[in-house]
């Protein structure tokens, strides 16, 4: 079977997700192997239960984050996100992104912020249900995206 590179028309921003038991110490653990790597974690998320976390985040340099988190064991899930630099309209730039995103339909699975800026705005990460759309529907809106490139 012949396999076709997808022309992206929209940027992303890879997210790294890992499992980690629900113990102390787990997370401090698993920054310090990328700390070591010389990774830097620009967004994180954690989802909690009684006996297990799940770590979804951002980082600067996303195989170098994924080789020393396999090398030290841990499981690497890979997924694509649309990041998107908050309009400057105080306390109405996500209401925009999210009004953009309803009228067009697009359905959001999750969004969390980055803790860092770009050019002074906020960045939000967002998982979607079709990044094309949606990257295109906020482009048509005047809204800047934001690729993996731009988070260092």
């Amino acid at each position: 079977m012949v396999e076709i590179a997808k022309d992206r028309s929209t940027p992303r921003i890879q997210q790294l997700s890992i499992f980690l038991r629900n113990r102390l110490g787990a997370l401090q653990d698993a920054t310090a192997r990328l700390r070591e790597a010389e990774v830097r974690i620009c967004a994180i998320s954690i989802l909690d239960a009684a006996d297990h976390a799940v770590i979804r985040m951002v980082v600067n340099r996303p195989y170098l984050a994924r080789t020393a988190l396999e090398a030290a064991g841990y499981g690497v899930f890979e997924s694509e996100l649309l990041g998107v630099a908050l309009p400057e309209e105080k306390d109405r730039g996500i209401q925009k992104v999210l009004t953009c995103l309803l009228r067009a339909e697009v359905d959001i699975k999750y969004v969390y912020s980055l803790i860092d800026h770009l050019d002074g705005k906020p960045v939000l990460a967002l998982n979607v249900d079709n990044c094309d759309w949606a990257g295109e529907v906020l482009q048509k809106a005047g809204m800047m995206l934001v690729g993996q490139d731009e988070v260092a």
